[in-house]
């Protein structure tokens, strides 16, 4: 059976969206479960979170947006320090791809996975780039979810808005199997206006906003510059980062089934 492909999103930067993905695949690897991590993100702060270091000779995600090839998604996969966590990392030529004027540029992510066995996996999780241009769009077209991470702040409801309707484009012709799953607080802080404001997105979005919330606390930037999964970090109070991101992966469903006998 094929996993999830689920895109980690926000077109702003520095609301949480790595760290996300990184608490994530912490979780499911401290659950025994295989995660592949595609970063789509130029910067690749996945990339160096896992602990990766890309030579001039890797296959990154920048080749599969280079070409339309079937099956190169497979080429690119390499094992990270972290257990169980593969990655497809990404390099900062993939900034360059956005000024690439070809036709089928955003669907050459998806052709990229055409044939590839994911099946180890129990769930592929892509960190999109902190835009709504077309190396979204080309994860949008791969992906089958879409989780939005957002800090609770003045522009919560609006930037969540935006992606929601990027989302609607997507769904009405190129990939009408693409499903808004989840909307994802982080950074969260004890704050009146944090509380006012994560309240305001319940408003807006009721049950699309996830009961489990992501604390704001420094043991996260720690353990990523020390390339170490949350749950097997000790410091700080690491210990609330890692309930949460458990409790996480359980309201995304993102744990793999077993097949029917």
């Amino acid at each position: 059976m094929q996993p999830r492909r689920i895109a980690i999103a926000n077109q702003k930067g520095g609301v949480g969206k790595t760290a996300t993905v990184l608490g994530l695949a912490s979780a499911l690897s401290n659950r025994g479960q295989n995660v592949l991590v595609v970063d789509m993100d130029p910067q690749g702060n996945a990339t160096t979170g896992l602990g990766v270091e890309v030579t001039e000779d890797a296959v990154t995600s920048y080749d599969l947006m280079a070409q339309t090839k079937d099956g190169t998604a497979g080429d690119a996969v390499v094992a990270t320090p972290w257990d169980l966590v593969d990655l497809i990392p990404a390099s900062v030529s993939l900034a360059n791809i956005e000024a690439d004027g070809a036709n089928d540029l955003i669907f050459r992510l998806d052709v990229a996975f055409e044939g590839v066995d994911l099946s180890p996996y129990a769930v592929v999780l892509f960190d999109c780039p902190p835009s709504l241009g077309k190396l979204l769009f080309a994860v949008l077209c791969a992906a089958d979810g879409v989780v939005a991470v957002t800090e609770p702040t003045i522009d919560s409801v609006g930037g969540v808005s935006n992606l929601e309707d990027t989302i609607r484009s997507v769904t009405r012709r190129p990939n009408p199997q693409l499903s808004f799953d989840k909307v994802v607080i982080s950074r969260k802080r004890n704050t009146g206006e944090h509380t006012f404001r994560e309240q305001e997105l319940r408003a807006a979005y009721g049950d699309l906003v996830a009961s489990t919330s992501i604390p704001e606390l420094a043991a996260r930037q720690d353990a990523h510059s020390a390339h170490t999964p949350i749950h097997k970090y000790r410091g700080g109070k690491s210990l609330a980062l890692q309930l949460a991101y458990s409790d996480l992966i359980d309201e995304l469903d993102l744990t793999a089934k077993e097949a029917a006998s």
